[in-house]
């Protein structure tokens, strides 16, 4: 039977940091209290030019360090773009693709071939996908961005695809409107029947890991603990944040915990 791991922070710093001893310095605040965890882990995503920097600090299986996008063309003449073997090169374990900042750069086309390169390399894809607007189309809207995905990548090994839920609606730095544990409930749904009639077969998508991203902090990750049924999360307003995450983390390892060693009724 397929186990999924621990549960995952993915911390996606985009372009707060702006240098290579910010990079570090970040990176090593919150080093010794990851390598502790028992039940977390966490995906360190910096600006493509501090992977490097931040990859050598990896020594431990608590943490690992991704890309925040990827070409996916090995070479070529493509000025200004970083590929998947570059990003491996560098200590990338993990590409995040299709993030919703992103996304009116790339055609649906672009983003499958990204997934593939990075599948193909031996690295694991974060795709993200999710709707713009909670409207009476919004489960119409999902599928298609979920078929645009994976309906041309490849079929096997889905244990090595993370599918993070990032509904553009819920993502606002004033977290006026965050999305709720029902109404991911509801998208994880939808799009975990879509991959079943993608990869012909119900066991794939439970080999797939599901993040949440969109508004999220310590303040409302608890509602999605308790109510989700969730592998992890895709945090970037507070991924450069060391007291934020070092809350979250308790918050994970704690409930993990209770729900392991919670009494079971007769």
């Amino acid at each position: 039977m397929f186990i999924k791991p621990k549960k995952m922070i993915v911390a996606n710093w985009k372009m707060n940091v702006t240098s290579e001893k910010d990079a570090e310095r970040l990176f090593l605040s919150i080093k010794n209290v990851v390598s502790k965890l028992e039940y977390t882990n966490m995906i360190c995503c910096p600006p493509h030019m501090y992977v490097n920097q931040v990859a050598q600090h990896v020594s431990n299986k608590n943490y690992r360090v991704g890309g925040q996008d990827a070409y996916p063309e090995e070479s070529g003449s493509r000025t200004g773009e970083t590929s998947v073997l570059m990003q491996k090169n560098a200590g990338a374990e993990y590409i995040i693709l299709g993030h919703s900042e992103r996304r009116h750069l790339e055609t649906k086309l672009d983003i499958s071939r990204k997934v593939t390169a990075v599948l193909e390399h031996g690295m694991m894809p974060i795709i993200c996908v999710g709707e713009e607007q909670r409207d009476k189309n919004w489960k119409k809207n999902l599928i298609q961005q979920v078929r645009d995905v994976f309906n041309r990548v490849p079929k096997k090994e889905p244990e090595n695809i993370i599918v993070a839920y990032e509904p553009i609606w819920a993502i606002s730095s004033d977290k006026k409107n965050p999305a709720t544990s029902a109404e991911y409930m509801e998208a994880l749904e939808v799009i975990k029947k879509e991959l079943q009639k993608i990869f012909k077969t119900v066991a794939a998508a439970s080999k797939i890991r599901f993040l949440y991203g969109g508004s999220l902090d310590d303040k409302n990750i608890e509602d999605f603990l308790k109510n989700a049924e969730v592998d992890g999360f895709l945090v970037g307003r507070v991924s450069h944040d060391p007291r934020i995450l070092m809350t979250m983390f308790r918050l994970i390892e704690d409930h993990v915990q209770k729900e392991l060693f919670a009494p079971k009724e007769e």
